[in-house]
């Protein structure tokens, strides 16, 4: 996913009135802060993560809650290489919203981010 192909994404989020305004503007930051830290245009598999992102804060804007994932399936990512920087990235998605968002927004998070973070590894090691 680009930029490009984002913005087309939150367009069709934002007619459908899935998330806000203000979460879209959110994800868009988040997608540009990934871009800048993979150092690339496009980051492979991240359509369930930038779809799950504006929804999530959405759902925290309108007081809606979730349950978070299963609990073996947190420890299989809390053992990722790639946790740490998914933590900073929804560290700076946090910064961006304003406030800590809840636990189970932030597992499903992490299981977005740490997955996009190995898919894009994966990618540039056989480029």
């Amino acid at each position: 996913m680009n930029i490009k192909d984002l913005k087309e994404r939150l367009s069709i989020l934002l007619d459908s009135e899935v998330i806000t305004e203000r979460s879209a503007s959110i994800c868009l930051e988040a997608c540009k802060q990934l871009l800048k830290r993979l150092g690339a245009e496009h980051i492979e598999g991240s359509e369930m993560l930038f779809t799950h992102l504006p929804t999530a804060i959405s759902r925290i804007e309108r007081g809606e809650e979730i349950e978070g994932p299963m609990p073996e399936l947190m420890g299989e990512v809390r053992q990722s290489q790639w946790f740490d920087e998914a933590m900073e990235e929804i560290r700076y998605v946090e910064t961006i919203h304003g406030k800590p968002l809840p636990p189970e927004e932030i597992d499903y998070l992490l299981l977005h981010y740490t997955n996009v973070f190995l898919q894009n590894h994966i990618r540039r090691v056989t480029e």
